[in-house]
């Protein structure tokens, strides 16, 4: 069986200094016994000092140390024994030492020093227990996670490289063949010391890399962690329902399943390990039960019933995956007011913009007509403040509505009896509330050739940054249709909301952009913009020729060029990345022979090189595309001799 190295042999040099004190009443004769152990792992010789100081009325006369490694279980076996040998002060307080060289290779790992001392009266005394680490120690070097962004479908890869000191004097080295613990599964190290592994990321241990971690091989434990990616959390779909049927009694037990899913790149997905809570909610919110969600998202939770009141389940939020809430029903006893029905619409909801809480209040089936109820909220689910009155109908319904919609939270509704003796609570809804967004500095202009350029901001209602990058949708309609047609997506910046985007466009016409609004914030629509566009690049061989003129057979001949473009009569600039087509006319005949296809470069030049085999006449091509004019060098002939 193996097993792990702790955190107490991390270090290179360990003195091991600690002592074993043996006090006067454990033995009549012998006292004060104190065994250190002093070894350097980076030592050539990697020899381990053994000192032992005691005390003894009737006189050491002996003391033997035994080297010891663990076996099976928490046994230890015995790999050597050594004498020491007094060097210091008398048989009756005294210094006994030695030395003991560790084999690396033959015994590695964890080594444990036992003293046997024995003194005059013929008694013998077990004293020490001194533990060192015979390993070389290591160091993780280049440590690094990829990718730069993750959620919970996109695997992490942590690599890095394993190097090994075996002496002071000695360069680290690589280490082969070392087994590198992580959250998943082990690797080894290649030749070279390289590891990596790749697995789902589930909590920073995820990161954690730790090479020499088993006990009994020849290296000593480290660890690291790798850089922290940006983790983009995923929201999640938390559902629970009540299995036992309700009323209760109470004390009965009470049991909530459900499941915890995660809204994945494939679809829902189970999230596992993660806490999930009950609350009972009668005039406090108070948690009754909690566990983790298994393997496939489910669990199950189970409390006695103290009090009635609705039941909310909220799962934990951590690195990979936001929190979550369900509002599964309530704790009936049997006897009593009870509100059913009951919902709160619409969440998410605009910022103060109305909802409406609709149900029935009812006692043993019998509706309570007339009755006073009052709409609740609370930012936390804890305490709750009256935000809206209403009354019941003769059927015992109520329709209550409220622009208290400033923040995300919970709403229920509550009933007291006119006497205070009688009281009910609605489940509980939690609404988001999407705050309001403008879309303003929107502007559309043509730029350089066919591309047109669009930028503006996108601010909270309030004119503040909505601090997160979001999307803003371009769309483009020509002149003379009616048709909206999307065009692209720009990013707005976190920080001051500004977006830009650039699009080619051969056609005038009317440029707009929208932010369709998500659960935080609502939807804006920019103005529209009306722009005239210039058309097609003229393009142009600024330069172009074959060199030298005049060249001997089998030598090189040189074809280069400039390839220009210029809109609407404004100046030329360099026509970068664009494909250049070399033609070559031998003396004598009518059929141009393509050469080369090349491209130009971001100086808009490009040059080739050929073989001289015969006289004739080279000539490029850009044959254009839809943003650009195509456009002939002329020729160039060279005579080869």
């Amino acid at each position: 069986m193996r097993r792990t190295r702790t955190l107490a042999v991390l270090t290179a040099l360990i003195v091991a200094v600690t002592t074993f004190l043996v006090p006067a009443t454990a033995r009549a004769d012998v006292t004060n016994a104190n065994l250190s152990v002093a070894f350097d792992r980076l030592s050539a010789d990697r020899t381990a000092a053994l000192t032992l100081t005691a005390e003894s009325a009737s006189g050491i006369t002996g003391v033997e140390v035994t080297v010891e490694q663990p076996a099976e279980g928490d046994t230890w076996t015995s790999i050597a024994t050594l004498p020491l040998t007094r060097t210091g002060g008398t048989a009756n307080d005294g210094t006994w030492t030695g030395a003991y060289t560790l084999d690396i290779e033959t015994h590695p790992g964890s080594t444990r020093f036992v003293a046997e001392i024995a003194s005059a009266d013929g008694a013998t005394l077990t004293a020490g227990h001194q533990y060192v680490d015979n390993c070389h120690p290591l160091t993780i070097t280049g440590l690094t996670s990829s990718p730069g962004t993750i959620d919970a479908d996109t695997p992490l890869t942590v690599a890095g490289r394993v190097l090994a000191q075996k002496t002071r004097d000695a360069e680290p080295e690589p280490a082969p063949d070392v087994s590198v613990w992580n959250a998943t599964s082990p690797v080894l190290t290649g030749a070279d010391g390289s590891f990596s592994f790749t697995h789902a990321y589930a909590s920073p241990l995820s990161l954690q890399a730790n090479p020499g971690w088993l006990a009994d091989d020849q290296w000593c434990s480290t660890g690291r962690f790798a850089p922290s990616p940006e983790i983009t959390r995923q929201s999640v779909e938390l559902s629970a329902d009540i299995v036992t049927p309700q009323p209760v009694g109470v004390g009965d037990e009470v049991v909530v399943e459900g499941s915890l899913q995660r809204n994945g790149a494939d679809g829902l997905a189970p999230v596992a390990k993660v806490w999930v809570a009950a609350h009972v909610t009668a005039d406090e919110k108070q948690e009754v039960a909690a566990a983790l969600t298994a393997a496939d998202g489910t669990f199950r939770l189970t409390f006695a019933a103290e009090e009635a009141g609705p039941v909310t389940v909220q799962s934990a939020q951590n690195d990979i995956v936001w929190s979550g809430f369900a509002s599964p029903g309530e704790v009936s006893f049997g006897d009593g007011p009870q509100i059913s029905g009951f919902d709160v619409t619409p969440s998410p909801v605009d910022y103060e913009q109305p909802i409406r809480a609709t149900g029935t209040l009812t006692d043993a089936g019998t509706p309570i007509a007339n009755a006073a109820v009052s709409l609740q909220f609370s930012a936390t689910g804890e305490t709750w403040q009256d935000v809206q009155s209403g009354q019941t109908t003769a059927t015992g319904a109520f329709d209550i509505e409220s622009t208290a919609t400033t923040q995300d939270g919970f709403w229920r509704v509550r009933y007291e009896s006119a006497d205070g003796t009688a009281t009910a609570s609605s489940e509980i809804r939690q609404v988001k509330v999407r705050y309001g967004t403008l879309l303003e500095d929107f502007s559309a202009a043509a730029g350089p050739g066919a591309t047109v350029t669009l930028q503006g901001t996108l601010l909270g209602s309030d004119g503040s940054p909505l601090g997160a990058e979001l999307p803003i949708h371009v769309y483009f309609m020509a002149e003379g249709e009616t048709t909206w047609e999307f065009q692209g997506t720009a990013q707005s910046s976190a920080a001051d909301g500004a977006f830009a985007a650039e699009f080619t466009s051969y056609e005038d016409g009317y440029w707009t952009a929208a932010f369709w609004g998500d659960d935080d914030y609502s939807r804006s629509n920019a103005p529209i913009g009306h722009v005239d566009v210039p058309g097609q690049y003229t393009t142009a061989f600024a330069e172009f020729g074959a060199s030298p003129a005049t060249v001997a057979s089998g030598e090189t001949i040189t074809v280069a060029g400039l390839l220009t473009r210029s809109a609407g009569g404004g100046a030329a600039e360099a026509a970068p990345d664009l494909p250049v087509h070399v033609y070559f006319l031998p003396a004598g005949q009518q059929e141009w022979q393509e050469m080369v296809a090349t491209r130009t470069g971001a100086d808009g030049r490009f040059e080739e090189t050929f073989t001289a085999e015969q006289d004739g006449y080279w000539t490029a091509w850009f044959f254009g595309d839809e943003g650009h004019l195509s456009v002939n060098s002329g020729s160039a002939h060279v005579d080869v001799q």
